[in-house]
């Protein structure tokens, strides 16, 4: 299974009575730095595309439908792990 992390910072929202409604992470464009590239190259939907100049198109699309621009804490999609333990959340997806 590939997998693609990144660390960010946990940011809140507030409502306008200045309450935090949710916290959440903006997530940076994804690169092949973010990946743990063996895996993709071993990956049957994308072995044959790791080392192609397609992959960053493939990695933006991965972004757009799994995760979009921000990551809400209480709303995790399916396949995506946050640790909040550290200063930076670690965030990984599994594909």
């Amino acid at each position: 299974m590939a997998k693609i992390s990144f660390k960010a910072k946990v940011q809140a929202v507030y409502n306008v009575d200045d309450t935090v409604a949710y916290h959440c992470i903006k997530v940076p464009e994804l690169t092949r730095k973010h990946c743990d590239m063996d895996a993709f190259r071993k990956h049957p939907k994308y072995g044959s595309y790791a080392n192609s100049d397609l992959f960053p198109g493939i990695l933006r699309r991965i972004r757009k439908d799994k995760l979009g621009e921000t990551i809400r804490l209480d709303k995790v999609p399916e396949g995506v792990t946050v640790d909040t333990s550290g200063f930076l959340a670690v965030v990984s997806i599994s594909i």
